[in-house]
């Protein structure tokens, strides 16, 4: 009997130990707020004003809005401007809310991480579209030009459709915030108050098994063979000594232009994939590892929000076409506010220009 009592007695002392560890303390202070807050704001800003500028660029001419390759960056920047427009929620969730998510209502944490995952995936597979094409305009040209503008809008949908189906609607019921109990040893003490709901865990990494090497590794290694094999084909077609001097430097250029989008898709999205499955893995809830996960979180995010900033100045730096129309837009309907023909697509541009641009319509340059 007293055996008895001496053992339920260790087992009481033995858990009230474990559960009352010492006092919790977050793993970020009054000055990592307001350096992250600048950071991101700052990146959201700029990601505002770049995507919608080239959105209003490709949209505002028909040289461009008439191409099949702009046609996918308008709606990679349709994605990235997404991004932008939720990126305060990150910021919310990573600071303030990071205990609790009051004030501002739980739907906003669902809408949050669905609208980041299926973007995610959209942007992935955009990227892989973009390389195919521009491997098909540079290998099978005469293929390419069959390729029409309806047929891009259906391509574009299909690969909304898929990111949605596979990013948005699963995570509308993995995610949801939710009050943390800090002082337990369960490995959800340690996340921010707006993330996985803790009963999905398992869910959620068999969801990552599946949909993150369809929507990201997949796409991350077709755009690398892809990148190859239009190098490949570009510099046997020069070795060629073709006299078509105007289209080679047209094919550079395209090639410049996909080797800029693709560095920054894979600088902000392997952070990214790295983050993710670490995060999901199960870590003891110390202060190590409870510091290791937020600023890993914190600068991986930092990472992919740059990448996305960074897209609509290579979208400019690899194309002659896309540089001369954003000029003549800012000249034009920025700086002066000059009323002018919205359906032209040639305001502001020189004859000579008019014939540049004509020769490199294939192209998308």
């Amino acid at each position: 009997m007293n055996d008895s009592n001496s053992t339920s007695s260790f087992v009481f002392t033995t858990t009230h130990m474990m559960t009352t560890q010492t006092p919790y303390v977050k793993p970020f202070n009054e000055v990592g707020v307001v350096v992250s807050a600048v950071i991101i704001l700052t990146l959201m800003v700029f990601g505002l004003i770049g995507n919608s500028l080239t959105i209003a660029v490709i949209l505002s001419y028909r040289a461009l809005s008439n191409n099949v390759f702009m046609r996918f960056i308008l709606s990679l920047c349709v994605s990235d401007l997404i991004s932008a427009l939720i990126s305060w929620i990150f910021l919310y969730r990573r600071t303030w809310g990071f205990d609790d998510f009051y004030p501002i209502p739980g739907v906003f944490c669902k809408f949050y991480w669905s609208a980041d995952i299926m973007t995610s995936y959209v942007t992935a597979l955009h990227v892989l579209s973009f390389a195919i094409l521009r491997y098909i305009s540079v290998k099978f040209p005469i293929f390419y030009n069959k390729i029409r503008i309806k047929h891009g809008n259906i391509w574009i949908a299909c690969l909304w459709l898929a990111g949605f189906a596979g990013g948005f609607m699963p995570s509308v019921f993995i995610f949801g915030a939710k009050k943390r109990d800090r002082t337990t040893l369960s490995p959800d003490a340690r996340w921010p108050a707006c993330t996985i709901n803790f009963h999905y865990i398992e869910i959620y990494k068999l969801y990552q098994s599946i949909t993150f090497p369809m929507f990201l590794y997949v796409p991350t290694v077709g755009v690398v063979v892809a990148c190859f094999l239009i190098g490949f084909t570009v510099k046997s077609k020069a070795l060629m000594a073709s006299t078509d001097v105007s289209r080679a430097r047209k094919e550079k250029q395209a090639v410049l232009q996909l080797t800029l989008i693709v560095v920054s898709f894979l600088f902000g999205y392997i952070p990214f994939t790295a983050y993710e499955f670490w995060s999901a893995q199960t870590h003891p809830n110390t202060e190590y590892y409870r510091v290791v996960d937020y600023w890993f979180g914190m600068i991986e995010y930092m990472f992919l929000r740059f990448s996305e900033c960074m897209n609509p100045v290579f979208y400019n730096l690899g194309s002659e076409k896309v540089r001369r129309y954003t000029k003549t837009f800012l000249k034009y309907r920025v700086f002066t506010c000059k009323n002018w023909d919205s359906t032209s697509s040639t305001e502001g541009v020189t004859a000579g220009e008019r014939s540049t641009t004509t020769a490199g319509a294939n192209l998308g340059v």
